[in-house]
């Protein structure tokens, strides 16, 4: 007899085209950590008397399929699960870039190296894929962008040549939004590369609390040794609590309502499609408090919920009838050791202030969650024994008038978007 194991389960999921219909062809087999998800038909005790003291037999109550599911923090497969808590989100294309840092003035026969084109600093005239040099950095720099703009060379082409205000740096930025620019290399002889490449070409997915219409799932975990394949349709996702800390894996857990659950002896999700995957790690996660770092932290949580009402209407089958979203809620925790009264002096006064929590693997892949406007209760500052002192602050969101919401999420990938709809 074949028994099921975990390291052999699979969760697929694919949206649905009307609430509690099961998808139809290929899902999207998704990385999961643990999922709970599951129908359970409780049972009743039959209250009629009259009939000995051994008790009849107990009737069925109604059916309840909801649960949660753990999951890594992924910036590709993160989409499809935000997209089911918040909505569709707001697409565009980001151009990558990069820059080329003169700590000096360049010398006679430098080079810098653009999408493999070298280009050479000289002291006489320049001719070709040459600039000459200025009496300062800043004047080499301006001629050198005015040259490269004006170049017809196929490589040069390819990106739009500037110097910030104020600095010595020569910021390349590629022509073509999207994930295209990453490849545009970058080089040189006696000056300092923000890297090999540009980096930070991708597209922008920008999810924001308060829809009130929001996709329902259809979500099979399949157990293929026994074998048995639960399909659960109208999946909803009610809220979303993450946890950062020093170390370990980011992970995320999902809550989620279902309408029903059906059982197969084979899949239903067709041939299932996978994306490229990357693993986050906690010490890449961030938060910060008006823009800066938040000083002395030691953890943090962040939980945002549609609190989903279930639509409990009488019905043969046992099933709700949908789930509607309510007034959302956000709440979460900052634990920090006690150096300040920054944080302090905020929930003393009752002043708002924006958080932002998220998690970078590089600038082409990360996710932000921005509270906009935070309330901070007052804590209690106990001292503990000779160790630190650590305050905490359980904190919770409102809407914020200027931003029109409570939270918004940006999502920065190598994905154009569609994959979501």
């Amino acid at each position: 007899m074949a028994r099921a194991y975990g390291s052999s389960a699979t969760l697929l999921l694919k949206r649905e085209s009307a609430y509690g219909g099961q998808a139809s062809g290929d899902y999207l087999r998704m990385p999961f950590n643990s999922c709970s998800l599951g129908s359970e038909q409780g049972l009743i005790d039959d209250p009629v008397l009259g009939q000995g003291r051994d008790p009849l037999a107990p009737l069925r109550d109604v059916i309840n399929d909801e649960g949660d599911i753990a999951l890594p923090v992924d910036p590709r497969y993160l989409g499809f699960w935000l997209t089911g808590l918040f909505g569709d989100p707001t697409s565009n294309a980001v151009a990558a870039s990069g820059y080329i840092d003169f700590a000096t003035n360049p010398s006679d026969s430098d080079t810098i190296t653009l999408n493999g084109t070298t280009w050479t600093f000289v002291s006489g005239a320049p001719t070709g894929d040459e600039t000459q040099i200025q009496a300062t950095a800043t004047q080499t720099i301006d001629q050198l962008v005015t040259d490269l703009n004006a170049s017809a060379d196929v490589n040069i082409d390819d990106a739009t040549y500037s110097r910030p205000a104020s600095t010595q740096k020569l910021l390349v930025t590629h022509d073509t939004a999207g994930a295209a620019g990453n490849a545009f290399t970058l080089a040189a002889s006696a000056a300092t590369a923000s890297g090999s490449t540009l980096t930070g070409g991708g597209y922008s997915h920008v999810f924001a609390s308060g829809n009130d219409t929001l996709p329902s799932y259809s979500i099979e975990v399949g157990m293929g040794q026994v074998p048995a394949f639960f399909m659960h349709t109208g999946v909803m996702f009610n809220s979303i609590a993450l946890e950062f800390q020093r170390s370990g894996a980011a992970a995320a857990t999902l809550g989620a309502i279902a309408q029903g659950e059906t059982r197969f002896t084979s899949s239903q999700g067709g041939t299932p499609t996978t994306l490229t995957f990357s693993r986050i790690s906690q010490f890449q996660g961030s938060i910060t408090r008006g823009g800066s770092p938040v000083g002395n932290l030691t953890s943090g949580s962040l939980t945002y919920s549609n609190n989903l009402e279930k639509i409990e209407t009488i019905r043969s089958d046992g099933l709700i009838e949908g789930a509607d979203p309510t007034v959302a809620a956000l709440t979460g925790r900052i634990d920090v050791r006690f150096a300040d009264t920054g944080l302090i002096d905020d929930a003393s006064s009752g002043t708002p202030v924006d958080l932002e929590f998220g998690y970078t693997l590089n600038a082409g892949s990360k996710v932000l969650f921005t509270a906009h406007e935070v309330y901070l209760p007052k804590p209690k500052l106990a001292v503990d024994g000779p160790g630190g002192v650590q305050a905490s602050f359980d904190f919770q969101g409102a809407k914020n008038d200027a931003a029109g919401r409570m939270l918004t999420v940006t999502l920065i990938n190598d994905l154009d978007g569609t994959e979501y709809a």
